[in-house]
């Protein structure tokens, strides 16, 4: 009878280790997935269980009880129960998958954000005439040089290439803000060929003499030291062309980020329009927490930037919103309207009205903003006053659409107030915006490289 006691207590205890060893199996193995999608665990469902959590609280229950038919009771319920939720968690799976992949490439973008490659086979061609924002990147570079040059007081220099080509207009401190700064008939291409193609030469500085008070002048051993004194100055036209590739590769750097923040932006408003504001969620408000840690981590800011830095963020704004201005106009036109008579008008009077806005503001906005007669005004841009100035930033263009009162042809029938209205003109402006920013984006990239 003992030996049978003894017998039936070791095959107990065998059961129980090896029970204990699978759902330690299955626990690792539940604990390697929960790694691989660990923001399930963070902020995206803090009500549901997981695998590893309903192992857990199965062991703990068997425990508890004391009892070997309760476990395997419970663990044979978990089992039926993942098994019929396979389909749901391995969708689960995805969705979490994919928003850890967007948080991972979003906090990123602000170091090096890419463009996806169109869907055709064909690349989109690079855009030309007062919408190549290469242009704007040489005309950046040159002045960004010329505050550099007059940093290190190098005069020569700075005076010889503020007389290459005739670019007198380009100053050294960002007052000059116009977009279409570079006046070559050939682009940035035309401006680097010529300074290759340039001979270098030497000039012969003469420094003034020292000026001596009337006591020193008395004395003739200062008063015979007291000449002036010159040197040679020899400039190299093709050193200061690769100078300008590589003022041109730093401002890329900074101004992607800067694009990539504007489609951001125009696409939190345009979202916010199409659909009523929500509370802000766990996973929102970890996805923001993380993006601003890399961020702060990464080391970017304006301390490390070119001197230029803020001026070229105001200028990189207005430049894409002069092209979303005309983009919006095309896409307009193209458009199909209904098949009723009053649609058809109202959309050739919004085509109007958007022509003649764009007629009034693209001037401004290749001019620049006013900002001394911005502050005499005393009132915080952007606004409607700003039409009293004679330049504007890329706000004032977007929030004075926003602002502007219905015209007639929106009132001719529901349709035509949810789509021609400057308030849904306004929102269309920002989503061509977001989607040319990240055009040029390419554009940025694809023009460096080919300055290499």
């Amino acid at each position: 009878m003992s030996s049978f006691s003894y017998v039936f207590n070791n095959a107990h205890v065998v059961m129980s280790f090896l029970a204990f060893i699978l759902l330690d199996i299955m626990g690792s193995t539940a604990a390697f997935q929960t790694i691989n999608n660990r923001h399930a665990l963070v902020g995206k469902r803090r009500g549901a269980f997981t695998w590893n959590n309903r192992l857990c609280k199965t062991k703990l229950a068997a425990v508890k009880d004391g009892g070997m038919d309760a476990f395997t009771a419970q663990l044979q319920a978990a089992l039926a129960e993942a098994e019929a939720n396979t389909d749901t968690s391995s969708s689960s799976d995805a969705v979490t998958d994919a928003y850890a992949t967007e948080i991972l490439n979003k906090s990123r973008s602000a170091v090096t954000a890419t463009v996806e490659p169109s869907q055709s086979s064909t690349p989109r061609p690079q855009r030309t005439g007062k919408h190549a924002i290469s242009s704007l990147l040489m005309q950046r570079a040159i002045q960004t040089q010329l505050y550099y040059l007059a940093d290190m007081r190098d005069e020569p220099t700075y005076m010889w290439m503020r007389e290459f080509l005739n670019h007198g207009h380009l100053d050294d401190k960002g007052r000059f803000q116009e977009l279409d700064g570079l006046r070559c008939d050939g682009g940035w291409q035309y401006y680097l060929e010529q300074l290759e193609n340039a001979p270098s030469f030497s000039i012969t500085v003469q420094l003034a003499p020292p000026r001596l008070s009337a006591q020193q002048q008395r004395n003739p051993y200062l008063a015979a030291q007291a000449v002036g004194r010159s040197y040679e100055e020899t400039i190299l036209p093709s050193k200061i062309s690769q100078t300008l590739r590589t003022v041109a590769r730093s401002l890329e750097t900074e101004w992607v980020p800067v694009l990539f923040e504007i489609a951001e932006e125009d696409r939190k408003r345009v979202q916010l329009y199409n659909a009523p504001p929500q509370i802000q969620t766990a996973a929102a408000a970890y996805q923001a927490f993380w993006c601003e840690r890399q961020v702060v981590a990464g080391g970017e800011g304006d301390d490390q930037g070119t001197p230029l830095h803020a001026l070229n963020e105001r200028i990189v704004a207005r430049f894409c919103t002069r092209v979303a201005l005309d983009e919006l106009i095309d896409e307009l036109q193209g458009s199909p309207a209904d098949d009723s008579a009053e649609d058809e008008e109202a959309k050739r009077a919004a085509v109007e009205w958007l022509r003649d806005f764009a007629n009034e503001w693209e001037p401004k906005l290749k001019r620049g903003p006013d900002d001394n007669k911005r502050r005499s005004f005393g009132v915080a841009p952007p606004g409607h006053w700003q039409r009293l100035c004679d330049g504007a930033d890329a706000d004032d263009v977007t929030e004075a659409m926003w602002q502007e009162l219905p015209p007639l042809f929106a009132y001719a029938s529901d349709d035509a107030m949810r789509l021609y209205s400057p308030e849904a003109l306004a929102a269309r402006l920002r989503r061509v915006r977001a989607r040319v920013c990240d055009e040029l984006i390419g554009d940025l990239q694809a023009t460096v490289l080919s300055m290499s």
